[in-house]
């Protein structure tokens, strides 16, 4: 079935307002635990963004996607494991992206922040379309 590009349109803007508050308590666990516990930027963010991750694709999967109720134990277990491949994918990229940043503010918490800036829009549409995806595939009779 084929959905209006204005429902996908709203429906992504409402998963961008739900997804800045869950990068907020990313980017501050992040900066918590480089800037107070001296963790590495891509250790750090392992940590803060699946805390993040877990967070909005439980709002988003009934309240944005109206996602099936049957499954959500297997649906949310298969979006960790996406998750955990793209914040694996985001936080080999931090590293080098750290060290960039760090020549423009210095090393340390600044430099970190500027390269979570960076790898955060590619992960919000790809977060988007697989939580989507995830939300709304039947599994079964019970869905319909």
């Amino acid at each position: 079935m084929l959905v209006p590009r204005e429902v996908i349109s709203r429906d992504f803007a409402r998963f961008a307002a739900l997804s800045g508050g869950g990068w907020l308590l990313d980017a501050g666990l992040l900066l918590a635990l480089v800037g107070l516990a001296g963790v590495a930027p891509q250790i750090a963010n392992l940590f803060s963004a699946s805390c993040a991750a877990t967070l909005v694709y439980l709002v988003s999967h009934r309240r944005i996607h109206s996602g099936a109720s049957h499954g959500l134990q297997f649906r949310l277990g298969f979006y960790l494991i996406y998750t955990a491949a793209l914040i694996f994918a985001a936080s080999w990229a931090m590293a080098p992206l750290t060290a960039l940043a760090a020549t423009f503010t210095g090393p340390g918490v600044a430099a970190a922040f500027v390269a979570k800036c960076l790898v955060t829009p590619p992960q919000l549409l790809c977060n988007f379309l697989v939580s989507r995806a995830v939300a709304r595939v039947p599994l079964g009779r019970s869905d319909g």
